[in-house]
Parts: structure tokens; sequence; C-alpha cells
């Protein structure tokens, strides 16, 4: 009998465990971050029901729209290199995507990266790049020594509303807002990139939410002046993704605890917050903590039933916790694939079944199948 190589898989893949009496039901939304441009929808039970397919491979993930049309954030492979990490989580292309995969309307940014999220006015918002200022870059604290991009630049982060036809009405850049001094860089990171957000929604009162990865930080952004309403820094947050508002006002948020300078041991754990204390109202960690981990990536969605799906994104892991920490549904994606030649991690060539994020979503949510 051949041994398949591959750990992960190894271990097993698809439904790997379902408590129906528990379990919200539904169907999941995955992207592998591999993938060649194929976005899935998996019913309860793990069997596939829908593939959507595009020419151009993710810049992340996709996400389903209110009229059931899919919200598609993808990887433009002709935008310009920036540094080598940049081929792997730029983007470039925004696409809505009928369900028979019909291109219905696309937008583009060359300098876009990581998340981008449709407003309530039906405007973009994403996450982009520009070179800071050889003055504001020399303000940049932390990172690892001499790892900035080709020429010694550091490039900033600048959140932009765009309309569909590529017309910025809105900009926030980060050095504007922020002091460099009280969001330095993890000493983990480099520095050719700060403070690196990952994550970019809208609030129920209109500002906006922003996680930035390597200053361990959330805050949310008044669209009106640029002002920082609230901060959850680092002394609670470790290298997080996907913060988000949940109905009540609340923000859960994907705590990957890379490198948390509380313990020896990486592990993650998601976090519902009070955004205006930082306080923790609810957690899931495992037991020992270190049995989930996902070092980059993931995301948590909080169901109408109260459980809370997760997706433990660097090894492909979908669940569903139930408000007390019971794992009632499990899967593991199942295509597995290699990052393609010249995208900057060579150490992670083998083929991986990792996903940025991923949702879960009831059968009314999709009335064409």
């Amino acid at each position: 009998m051949t041994v398949d190589q591959n750990t992960l898989r190894r271990r097993g893949v698809g439904l790997i465990a379902h408590d129906p009496a528990r379990s919200y039901g539904g169907y999941t939304l995955y992207t592998p971050i591999t993938s060649a441009g194929e976005i899935h929808l998996v019913d309860i039970e793990g069997r596939p029901v829908h593939t959507w397919n595009s020419p151009h491979p993710p810049g992340r993930q996709a996400q389903l729209l209110p009229d059931g049309n899919l919200f598609y954030a993808a990887k433009d492979t002709a935008s310009p290199t920036l540094f080598p990490i940049w081929d792997v989580y730029h983007g470039g292309i925004f696409q809505e995507l009928a369900p028979d995969s019909t291109v219905l309307r696309e937008a583009r940014h060359p300098f876009h990266h990581h998340d981008a999220s449709l407003l309530r006015n039906g405007n973009l918002v994403i996450t982009v790049v520009e070179p800071l200022a050889p003055a504001d870059a020399a303000r940049i604290r932390g990172g690892i020594p001499g790892s900035e991009a080709p020429g010694g630049v550091i490039y900033g982060d600048v959140v932009y509303e765009l309309t569909w036809e590529g017309r910025e009405v809105w900009r926030w850049a980060a050095i504007d807002h922020l002091d460099p001094e009280e969001y330095p860089l993890d000493p983990h990171f480099a520095r050719e990139h700060w403070p690196m957000a990952n994550t970019v929604n809208e609030r129920a009162d209109g500002s906006l939410v922003v996680g930035f990865r390597s200053a361990s930080s959330t805050i949310a952004i008044d669209r009106v002046d640029g002002s920082v309403l609230w901060r959850i820094g680092p002394d609670v947050l470790a290298q997080q993704h996907h913060p988000h508002e949940l109905e009540d006002g609340n923000i859960l948020v994907f705590d990957n605890g890379t490198y948390r300078d509380t313990t020896s041991v990486p592990y993650s754990r998601v976090l519902e917050l009070d955004p205006r204390t930082g306080k923790e109202v609810w957690s899931y960690q495992d037991n020992p903590p270190q049995n989930f981990y996902s070092p980059y990536m993931s995301s948590a969605q909080r169901l109408p039933n109260g459980n809370t799906f997760i997706a433990e994104g660097s090894f492909g892991r979908l669940f569903e916790v139930t408000s007390t920490g019971d794992v009632v549904w499990e899967f593991v994606v199942p295509q597995f694939r290699s990052f393609a030649d010249g995208m900057g991690l060579e150490s992670s060539a083998g083929a991986q079944n990792s996903v940025f994020r991923a949702y879960r979503y009831s059968a009314d949510r999709l009335p064409w199948l």
C-alpha cells in the first residue's frame, strides 16, 4: 500500500463529524487559496452542490451577496510585483458572478491586497498599499531590521471606497491617522509593509472595522473625519484576522496567536469582544489549546442559532461550535494544490488546502439552487 506523503490529507478530508440535532445546518462556501479559480459550495453532509469557475486565481476569498450572486476577490497575475510575498497576498480584481459564473460586473485596482467587501451603498471598500515618503518610512518602528522592500521602501496601508467603474470616492491612509510609535510592527514581521491590513468591513453606523495583522490591532474608522473611534490592541490580540461587528455591536475576531507574548505555545482562539472596553464577552479555544491553531488567514462567523462557524484557514479545517464550545460539525477541505512558481513561498511549495475565509449560509440565501 502506498502511503500518501501529504500529512494533512493522510489524516482525512471531507466530512469528519456532524451532530444534526445541534448544528445550524445550511451550506458551506469556501475558496482554496491555491485554486486556479474554483469556488466550492457543499451541503451539510459535505457533498458538493455547486462550483463557480473564474479564469483568475483567488486574491483571497468569495462570499454570497443578498441576491444569491457571488462576490469574488480575485488575483491579477499581471500586476506589478512590489516585494516577494506581495505575489501571494495581493488581489486586484473584484467580480460579481452569476450562479453560472457569468461576470456581471468587475472592477480592478493594481495595488489591492487581502480584503475587499461591499458597502451598503453598493460601492466597494478595499485595502491597498502606497509607498511611504522617506520621512514617514523612517518613523516606522519594529519589524525585522533590514527587511524593507527593494530600494528601502516601506509600503503603507490605505483604504479606498471604490465605485464599480473604478472611481475612488473616499481615501484613508494609515500614516495620516495612526502614530507609528503606537502601532509598531511585531518583531517577527518584515518592514516592507506597515501595518498590514487584512480586513475591512462596514459597521451598522457606517464606520469601518479594519484589522492590522503585523501590529496586532483592530480599529474602527469614522468615515466623516477619518478618526479612530476605538482600538483593540496587542494586549488582547495576536496577529488576528476577520474582525467584524455582530448585531449587538460586539466584535467577533479570529485571534491567530502566532506570536502571542503571554505564552511560549502558539494557539488560536475565537473572541467576541466589547469594542468599547476590549473586554472578552465570549471565547472559543481547544483543550489543550495547541489542538486548534492557524498561524495565518482564518475567520469566524456567528450563526443565527448562536453557534459559531470557524475556518482554521491554514489547514483547511472548517468547523462549527456551540456557545459552550462543543464541536457539532467538522469538514476538511479536500482540494489540495501547490502555489504557482514565483509566488514567494518556496518554503511552502507543497500541496495545501488552505482557505482565507469560509462562510455558512442557509438555503434561502441560494434561491437558484
